[in-house]
């Protein structure tokens, strides 16, 4: 396999303190390389293994799925977990396809951040070290929540297996679920006795959760990190506007520093104003547009979501609401966490990125522009004028707002109760 030099990413990209958690997470998957990284084909084949394995496994699991077709309880089983896997599969194989668009994006981010640290002042870097210290915050919360799910669930199978009655789960005539019960996941595996098995499918089991542990969370903290990225420059940006003052050279606001004459300081003062304005205005471009591509990567995949959490949340409702185990219904309630805040983590940041947009206008009206001469209002004006427009990250044709993640808990619920009904 040739490694294209846009699929490279620069060594300092993984020192970014708003993006490294994440990052470092993709590279040790290895679907994320770094310049200076030895033995590249190498950590790239890992990434290929561990993404064909996920997918294979995914494949005997939708197997296992047509065997209990009409069975209710079997079948939500087996679509709590179906499913997740199937969203992984789908996100990594874009990212693939789309390798040099995200590597871009990456890039563009750490530029972004890097223009803060390096020129930003103690304003912007309060509010730049405010996000990275609220992103790992988030981070740390996703990974536990993440990893008490997927290792409770390991445990629970192997305790349910060393403390099972032989009875229980040989000699009966239908042997074969009652052993996939006491399996971490459903899947489909070509035997008659899974118990005879139960070492070496619980080992292939064991391996795929780790694998899962690994690029779940990492994901979507990545991608939810350029977003908080996106926040925090329209952050930055509605301070500066509404505090343009600030921005001049001292010299300029005050005219200690040069004895100029009231006239050339007045000109002086409006040139560095208009200056300002313009920069505003570029930067609102660059933000713009970096929004634009970020919605272009992810749009597709939170539509599947949109199609599919609510199935899957379903689903995880129902097995919880059947099952006597408390530690199954344990397990399902941190499920249901888990799956809940990958979707309120990408609603709710794109409406964070709606709120801050949308306060464009609002800062550039706050800032003096009643003592600013016409050739500056003209670009204040300009740059109202274009923060008006409703500015709304979208899912394909899905607004990504906080209504759209209550209106798919409704579902879910709805999806729910008439599953219950049903199967009652």
């Amino acid at each position: 396999m040739e490694l294209k030099e846009a699929w490279v990413q620069e060594d300092r990209v993984f020192d970014n303190p708003l993006l490294k958690i994440t990052l470092n997470g993709l590279k040790y998957y290895g679907i994320l390389l770094y310049r200076s990284q030895r033995f590249k084909k190498l950590h790239c084949f890992r990434g290929v293994f561990f993404t064909t394995t996920l997918l294979l496994f995914n494949l005997t699991q939708y197997v296992d799925l047509v065997r209990v077709w009409g069975n209710v309880s079997e079948m939500t089983a087996n679509a709590a977990t179906t499913l997740l896997f199937t969203t992984i599969v789908v996100r990594i194989f874009h990212f693939y396809i789309n390798r040099a668009k995200f590597n871009t994006a990456i890039r563009h981010a750490d530029e972004g951040i890097r223009r803060i640290m390096d020129h930003g002042n103690l304003v912007e870097k309060a509010f730049l070290w405010g996000n990275v210290n609220y992103m790992n915050r988030l981070t740390a919360a996703f990974w536990i929540c993440a990893l008490v799910t997927a290792n409770t669930m390991c445990v629970f199978s192997l305790v349910q297996y060393l403390t099972a009655d032989v009875s229980d789960t040989v000699g009966i005539g239908n042997s074969t679920q009652l052993d996939s019960s006491v399996l971490i996941l459903r899947s489909w595996y070509p035997a008659e006795n899974l118990m005879d098995h139960y070492v070496t499918i619980y080992t292939i089991q064991l391996y795929i959760i780790y694998v899962g542990q690994l690029i779940v969370p990492c994901w979507h903290v990545f991608m939810v990190s350029l977003m908080v990225y996106v926040r925090t420059a329209l952050m930055i940006l509605n301070y500066k506007l509404s505090h343009l003052e600030r921005y001049e050279p001292s010299g300029v606001r005050s005219g200690c520093v040069r004895r100029s004459a009231p006239k050339d300081l007045a000109l002086e003062k409006n040139d560095r104003r208009r200056e300002l304005m313009v920069e505003c205005i570029q930067e609102q471009r660059r933000i713009f547009k970096f929004t634009l591509e970020l919605e272009s990567l992810t749009g597709g995949a939170v539509f599947m979501d949109f199609v599919v959490f609510s199935v899957l949340l379903c689903a995880l409702l129902f097995e919880a609401s059947v099952t006597d185990s408390s530690v199954q219904i344990f397990i399902d309630i941190c499920y249901i966490m888990t799956m809940s805040a990958i979707l309120f983590l990408y609603y709710w940041h794109a409406n964070e990125i709606h709120f801050q947009a949308n306060l464009l206008s609002k800062s550039a009206f706050m800032s003096d522009w009643f003592v600013y001469p016409r050739s500056v209002n003209r670009h204040l004006l300009t740059f109202i004028c274009c923060s008006i427009k409703p500015w709304k990250m979208k899912a394909v044709i899905v607004p990504m707002s906080l209504d759209t993640f209550i209106a798919i808990l409704r579902a879910s619920y709805s999806y729910f109760t008439i599953l219950k009904q049903s199967a009652g």
